[in-house]
């Protein structure tokens, strides 16, 4: 009984709109445009990779559609993801960002919410798949905010998830959005809203603007008081803590990054204003694909970016990076297998001895370009 009754809930398969601006015009709905297309902003930076070619044309549909604002009465966010049900009773794909992960989201196949809500306000939803991760607030929730902010009613209400983090609050206050402004959306809630101010994603979540990015950075800078004119620093960030694609040798490659200058940091020990600027005064960051690294894009301009990497990580920080005018390199690391499908990675110390060596001589200022083949690093 149990099976049929999961099975009558979590069945549903509501009509996906993949162009919520194309639907709000054949409606008469209030369409405004924030940011011109991505693809050009992007193409130049990935020509010469294959996993950032690749992933170009998955998204393309998504790079060549320009940002916009749309408004949409009697909308309805569901869950903690956020997704938009349109009053047609159509789910809006953007923000969901592949629609293999969109169709098999518990919220979207769930017949009836678990609680149901009215807020009859203006509302602008800070929620997306992943939002409250840091990489996508900063590279995706951040930015969209960034350009629809000037365009949204002085009364406006910010729908965000629940236990908001220190880190989202604080990034919040540099918009003027203060907790007073704050509704939170509980999980399994669904909430019928008044008039809904839908502003769509700037591209992709793995290839979005640099020229948006760095609006979001001059905002955070300016409010969090960094200084980029001391002296230079050397991070690199460990994952120590983290839960998988921590470096099990770590200890084997601490010596030879502190001998080029490098400190070593953990970012979640650091708020974020102290992030803000401690990277805002540095000039070669180094760390694993992760959260961490996001903090590249308050780096000095030309500096250095070294990603330690494993096969089938999206090319996230090779394309901002590059967008942000650094130099970027990647060092290919060898996989480790850990429980529940999750992977650390070991670093081959002589080839990374070799790697550091050769990328930060500083008579090699030319930026660097992966290549195509699989090595234990890759320019």
């Amino acid at each position: 009984m149990k099976r049929i009754l999961s099975k009558l809930v979590h069945t549903a398969s509501p009509e996906v709109c993949m162009d919520v601006a194309a639907w709000a015009n054949e409606r008469g709905c209030l369409v405004k445009l924030l940011h011109p297309p991505v693809i050009d902003e992007v193409r130049p930076y990935v020509n010469d990779d294959r996993v950032a070619r690749e992933e170009f044309a998955t998204h393309r549909a998504a790079l060549e559609r320009a940002q916009t604002l749309v408004t949409i009465e009697r909308a309805t966010i569901r869950a903690a993801v956020g997704l938009v049900e349109l009053p047609d009773g159509q789910i809006c794909y953007e923000g969901n960002w592949w629609l293999p992960y969109l169709k098999d989201h518990p919220a979207y196949k769930r017949r009836f919410a678990l609680t149901r809500r009215r807020l009859n306000d203006n509302v602008y939803s800070l929620l997306s798949l992943w939002s409250s991760e840091f990489y996508h607030w900063f590279h995706d929730v951040l930015p969209r905010l960034e350009t629809a902010l000037p365009h949204l009613p002085t009364d406006t209400k910010f729908l965000i998830n629940s236990n908001p983090k220190a880190w989202q609050l604080d990034s919040l206050m540099a918009f003027g959005i203060g907790p007073d402004r704050l509704e939170i959306q509980p999980d399994g809630t669904h909430t019928r809203v008044e008039k809904l101010w839908f502003a769509t994603p700037v591209g992709h979540s793995s290839l979005g603007s640099g020229v948006v990015i760095r609006r979001v950075v001059d905002r955070l800078v300016s409010y969090f008081g960094a200084n980029s004119e001391d002296n230079p620093r050397r991070c690199y960030v460990s994952r120590a803590k983290a839960a998988f694609r921590r470096i099990i040798n770590e200890t084997e490659i601490t010596p030879l990054l502190e001998a080029h200058g490098f400190e070593v940091v953990l970012c979640e020990d650091l708020s974020l204003a102290d992030q803000v600027r401690l990277f805002a005064k540095t000039a070669a960051i180094i760390g694993v694909h992760g959260a961490g690294l996001t903090n590249l894009m308050y780096c000095k301009p030309n500096s250095f970016v070294g990603e330690i990497r494993i096969n089938g990580v999206p090319p996230a920080y090779l394309v901002m990076a590059r967008q942000l005018g650094m130099r970027f390199s990647r060092f290919e690391a060898s996989t480790v297998a850990i429980k529940r499908g999750q992977v650390d990675m070991r670093v081959d110390t002589a080839a990374f001895r070799e790697w550091i060596c050769h990328y930060l001589n500083p008579l090699k200022q030319a930026a660097s370009r992966p290549d195509e083949k699989t090595s234990t690093f890759a320019s």
